[in-house]
């Protein structure tokens, strides 16, 4: 490990604080209840760290095959505990590498950590517990795939109950039957409308905090925000099969 990698890993500026503050040491002085807060808010790092872990996770991934013990000397022969960012630094560790492991009817287990029952090693490194070698996690998957499978089911989900025809059309599941549905836009307030697919009275609220819980709702069922259901009817057996439905339905 090259001796300047403390400061390669700390060198961007450090993040302010999330927690709101004013110059003086008082804080949400424009609040409405600022007048039950205490006058000064004491002294406080209004700084976070932010690290540049990169540089630590492309050595890592150089050291695949080599013994872990003598990577990990490397390491401590660089980044000194006894600073506290780089022992923040050495607590990252765990992100990249699972040391203590084990295989348990063939899956990769992750030994060290202290929660009951076997969790499988999420890290993209691990350390062969036969072995002692660094290797790489044949299971590993990352964020972004990780969202993006689980994308991709919500995605297979909704189309198992839900197709978009055109801005006004869609079709809609309901207990195993297809149907087509209209939509149009809410009204403003106050006027409300019967939503005949979810069977209730819906308006545009004005508040925001109504408005939010509104939107998700009706983006659940509708895809959008701000619609509602006019009219429905049911599909004929042919038209299942003109919109490929069929298969669906028979899974």
């Amino acid at each position: 490990m090259r001796p300047d990698m403390p400061k390669i890993l700390v060198e961007r500026p450090r993040l302010r604080s999330r927690i709101a503050c004013g110059r003086d040491g008082r804080k949400f002085r424009n609040r409405s209840d600022a007048a039950f807060l205490p006058t000064k808010a004491g002294y406080r790092n209004p700084k976070e760290l932010n690290e540049n872990l990169r540089p630590l996770a492309r050595y890592l991934e150089r050291q695949i095959s080599r013994p872990w013990d003598k990577v990990y000397s490397e390491v401590r022969a660089v980044i000194d505990s006894r600073n506290a960012v780089q022992r923040h630094i050495l607590e990252h560790l765990g992100q990249y590498v699972a040391v203590h492991t084990g295989v348990v009817d063939g899956h990769l287990i992750d030994l060290g950590k202290q929660i009951p029952g076997l969790k499988r090693v999420w890290q993209p490194l691990y350390v062969d517990p036969r072995t002692g070698l660094l290797r790489r996690n044949p299971d590993e998957r990352s964020w972004r795939r990780i969202c993006r499978e689980q994308q991709q089911t919500k995605d297979r989900e909704r189309a198992a109950v839900w197709r978009e025809i055109s801005a006004s059309s869609q079709l809609h599941s309901v207990d195993g039957c297809w149907f087509e549905v209209d939509i149009a836009p809410l009204p403003p307030p106050p006027e409300a409308r019967w939503d005949v697919l979810r069977r209730l009275t819906v308006n545009a609220r004005t508040a925001a905090v109504h408005r939010r819980e509104d939107d998700q709702s009706t983006i659940e069922v509708y895809g959008r925000p701000g619609v509602y259901a006019v009219s429905k009817r049911q599909l004929s057996a042919g038209e299942i099969r003109k919109q490929g439905l069929l298969a669906m339905r028979k899974s």
